[in-house]
Parts: structure tokens; C-alpha cells; sequence
């Protein structure tokens, strides 16, 4: 209309744009870093799973898997209403079906016609150490006031076999010598102290004159060990009372010696 004419030839058009498919060169190795992340992770959690259910709670260990490694397996109260416990050790092997077998047979000896005996327990679990402890109370000589002993089963877990007392000893690194040292200086220190606190008088009951009433020879007669928090516990018996009314000062804490800690 105005006379203008337009050259097109010239027409600067947009190019098109190109559509390329192709996938990143890293893209199948990206997608193989993602799945085998995910089959890791899956073989983590079944390992986590299995070591839950299995070693973390020495399932692989046990007769029953519902239980603990040691627990009750029989309790009641005695003539005199207190309760008795019976422990049984859960542990797939020969060492421990015998020390069932013995606790089983004594419980029957000692609870025959002795109806107001106690029995019972404790356990503890240091590292790869078991530890099983029988304290009983005895009531069949006749006396007021009872006779308290103790009986101690020490397991390596690893192994699963009863341990000796050298073995659990050598854990520790002491030797009998420095267990008798370590009571010795307990029974010292009791003396002086029921001294001290007028249950006795040096000049009626000297430390020997104690010792008798308490009924010790020898220091390491009758020792049990015992491994709790990693202490090496000595559980030595002694008679707690005499004609000085003893037995109010001695407590159930006084028959543990701690010989060595961890």
C-alpha cells in the first residue's frame, strides 16, 4: 500500500533447536552408584538385624533364645516366707548342663528336711565372662543365727567352658597371694573398727581372739570369685556373731573383698 517492498530473502529466521535424546555418558554408572547403595544398605540392616538377634544377645549361645543366659528357673518361699531362687545357665554346651545337673542335685539336698534354708542368686556379664553366684543360708546346725556360704561358677563365653580360678585370676593379674593380702587387711580393718565402735575391747578379745570367733584359719579358705563391673570380687564366709552380739555390726556386704578392679 505505501510502495514498500520487503526483500525476504534475506529474513533472519530462528534456527531450530535440536531435540537430543542421548543420555549422559555417566548416567548408567550414576544409576549403578544408586542401586548398589540400595543393595549396601539392604545387606547392612539384614546383618544389623541378625547380629541384634543373634551375638548382641548371645542367642547363638543359648539353649532357650527366649531367655537370658542365666534366669530363674524355679522359685518359692521357705518356711520362714523368704524367697529362694533356683538359677539355670543358658548355655548350649557340656560344662554348663553339668552345673545345672550340680545345682539341681544340691537344691534337693540342701532343702531336705531343712525347710527354712535359702537359696539364691546373682549373675553378671563382663565382656566375654560370665558370672554366676550361689550364696546360700543355712539354718541346719541349729543355731539362732545361720551359717552364710557361697559358691561361685565362672564361664568363658568364647569357649563356652568353665573357667578355673588360676584362669580368672591371670584376668586380673593377682595371684592367691595378693588375694590373701587383700582379706587380710579387710579382717585388720574390721577388727579396729568394732574396736573403735565398743563391740570389742583389746584387752578381753585381742585380733587372734577375733579371728577365732569369725572361725578363721586361713584366709583363703572357702574363696569364691565372682567378676562384677569389672572387679574381681573375692567372697570369702566367715561366722558373724559371737557372745560380743558381733553379728549387728557385719552386713551381706561384708563377706565381698574387692581384689582387683578392671
Amino acid at each position: 500500500m505505501f510502495g514498500i517492498k520487503y526483500d525476504n530473502t534475506n529474513y533472519n529466521k530462528r534456527p531450530k533447536k535440536a531435540h537430543n535424546f542421548s543420555l549422559p555418558s555417566n548416567f548408567f554408572n550414576k544409576k549403578f552408584l544408586i542401586y548398589g547403595g540400595i543393595v549396601l544398605l539392604s545387606i547392612l540392616v539384614i546383618i544389623y538385624y541378625f547380629y541384634q538377634e543373634n551375638y548382641s544377645n548371645y542367642n547363638y549361645l543359648k539353649v532357650d533364645k527366649s531367655e537370658y543366659l542365666v534366669y530363674t528357673l524355679e522359685s518359692f518361699n521357705n518356711g520362714k516366707g523368704h524367697a529362694c531362687e533356683i538359677p539355670y545357665i543358658n548355655i548350649d554346651s557340656n560344662d554348663a548342663k553339668l552345673v545345672n545337673e550340680a545345682i539341681s542335685n544340691f537344691k534337693e539336698e540342701f532343702f531336705l528336711g531343712q525347710k527354712n534354708n535359702i537359696l539364691v542368686y546373682d549373675s553378671s556379664l563382663n565382656g566375654d565372662v560370665l558370672s554366676v553366684l550361689l550364696r546360700m543360708t543355712d539354718y541346719s546346725a541349729g543355731y539362732s543365727f545361720p551359717d552364710v556360704y557361697f559358691h561361685t561358677y565362672n564361664f568363658n563365653l568364647e569357649t563356652r567352658t568353665l573357667m578355673s580360678d588360676e584362669a580368672i585370676l591371670s584376668l586380673f593379674s593377682v595371684t592367691e597371694e595378693d588375694v590373701r593380702n587383700k582379706i587380710e587387711k579387710k579382717f585388720h580393718e574390721f577388727y579396729e573398727d568394732e574396736v573403735y565402735k565398743g563391740y570389742l575391747v583389746k584387752q578381753e578379745c585381742d585380733y587372734e581372739c577375733f579371728l577365732g570367733w569369725r572361725e578363721v584359719d586361713d584366709y583363703l579358705d572357702s574363696v569364691s570369685y565372682f567378676v562384677r563391673d569389672g572387679k574381681l570380687i573375692a567372697y570369702r564366709p566367715f561366722t558373724v556373731y559371737s557372745v560380743y552380739g558381733e553379728e549387728e555390726y557385719f552386713t551381706d556386704k561384708d563377706y565381698e573383698f574387692v581384689i582387683a578392679k578392671g
